[in-house]
């Protein structure tokens, strides 16, 4: 099943009722060994058809973000969401590996018959859900990326006034252009408010983008966002590379391709497809670029270094070879992990798997993970955090023949050398669209 077939298929999904929750009492700080710095992923652009989907009828078409929604309206960030009281974590994990993680709920539909989407924090090592965060009554969250310092959080969402609980499907959006506001999510253990949910003051208004990627600095500090702008007639500007300060919204670098691509990268309805990370350094970002080449190259950019174009002022480092699924660049930048795809050739030929490739040389270094085996119809492995190549965590979805449109057999686990250990994420919180999870 393709990333776009899961992408309608859970369009369909109906999210469960939003039921007010109490204050959240953390577990204690997960160890100094797991705020090593660790990426988000990278991957290959996904380039959108030649054309485009008239704004006025993108809601109905993809109704899980509404990437051409207008917007005619901006609310706040609104309440400091309630949350659930934790029990103190007693589940161990592989050590390095993150305990929290924030993912997107299933999309479901308001009782107006909008789309909406909120999002959940969770304990990896428990599987419990700590808190249930909501976006703006007239918004849904499209998008998330993490810090490595396993407490920091940024929720992209999108908003107008054929979305969110607040919104109506006989509403007119067509002469209101689109807008993304942005969210960060804190944890503070042992503060009044252990769970902060707030907006980022960015000025810039976001409106008719195609965001292909968020990221967060490793000390939590700074928010990198790879996106382009259309233009009047709906063809896209050039590709830009923007940094932010997530404490005051201003803009800090900025770098923007010199010649705009054909087509927008991303796909519709998916504002965060992680084609981009921070390492480990705290001053590198790794972008995936397919303009120069016939398959995508992951380059990186000095954050701190001169220049302000996309393409020389970064460096190829790591050509994505053709049958690498989703690359994630580790944050210690030696090597890239790459998951795999099957759609309707079974588990026979390529088992599901997991494989590190070094940067340096561009060749296969081990498998990190294969499906042991069993009948299958289609299949997918990602990578969804990596600090190096022989720690990460990934996730494999497995169809069964015969049910094509249930959900499966979930596998979800911590990969350390020799060893691949279970975490109890359930097949719902192990989302299979990337971009809606993040650790």
């Amino acid at each position: 099943m393709s990333v776009e077939e899961r992408l309608r298929a859970t369009t369909e999904a109906v999210t469960a009722a939003m039921r007010p929750v109490r204050p959240l009492d953390l577990p204690p700080e997960p160890s100094a060994a797991r705020s090593a710095a660790r990426p988000r992923r990278v991957r290959p652009a996904r380039r959108w058809p030649g054309w485009l989907v008239p704004v006025a009828a993108a809601a109905a078409v993809i109704a899980v973000a509404a990437t051409l929604v207008a917007v005619r309206h901006l609310s706040g960030a609104g309440p400091v969401p309630r949350v659930t009281p934790a029990a103190t974590s007693t589940a161990a994990l592989p050590d390095g590996v993150p305990r929290y993680y924030v993912a997107l709920s299933r999309p479901g539909t308001s009782k107006g018959g909008t789309p909406v989407r909120n999002a959940f924090l969770a304990d990896a090592g428990t599987g419990q859900r700590l808190a249930t965060l909501n976006p703006p009554s007239d918004a849904l969250f499209t998008g998330v990326a993490a810090s490595a310092d396993d407490k920091t959080f940024v929720l992209d969402a999108v908003a107008g006034p054929g979305l969110g609980t607040s919104g109506s499907s006989h509403a007119d959006t067509s002469s209101v252009p689109q807008s993304h506001i942005f969210f960060v999510l804190r944890l503070t253990p042992g503060a009044a408010h252990q769970v902060r949910l707030t907006r980022v003051p960015i000025a810039a208004s976001f409106t008719h983008t195609s965001i292909g990627g968020l990221a967060v600095s490793p000390d939590g500090r700074t928010l990198a966002i790879i996106f382009q702008v259309y233009l009047g007639d709906a063809t896209p500007g050039p590709e830009t590379l923007r940094t932010y300060s997530l404490a005051t919204g201003r803009e800090l670098r900025s770098w923007t391709e010199p010649v705009p691509s054909s087509q927008s990268s991303g796909i519709p309805g998916l504002d965060s497809f992680d084609r981009l990370s921070w390492l480990g350094d705290g001053r590198t970002l790794a972008f995936a670029y397919s303009a120069l080449a016939a398959h995508p190259v992951l380059r990186t950019v000095r954050t701190d270094g001169p220049g302000t174009d996309l393409i020389a002022d970064s460096r190829p480092v790591f050509p994505v070879p053709a049958d690498c699924y989703l690359p994630l660049m580790t944050a210690d930048g030696q090597a890239v992990i790459c998951g795999t795809e099957t759609v309707n050739h079974g588990c026979v030929k390529g088992q599901p798997e997991l494989t590190a490739y070094a940067v340096a040389t561009g060749k296969l270094e081990r498998v990190l993970y294969r499906y042991p085996g069993g009948a299958c119809i289609s299949s997918f492995a990602q990578a969804e955090w990596a600090r190096s190549g022989t720690l990460a965590i990934g996730n494999i979805q497995i169809s069964r023949p015969g049910v094509p449109s249930a959900p499966g057999t979930s596998i979800f686990g911590a990969i350390t050398p020799n060893e691949f250990t279970s975490l109890p994420v359930s097949p719902i919180e192990a989302t299979v669209i990337p971009g809606a999870m993040a650790f």
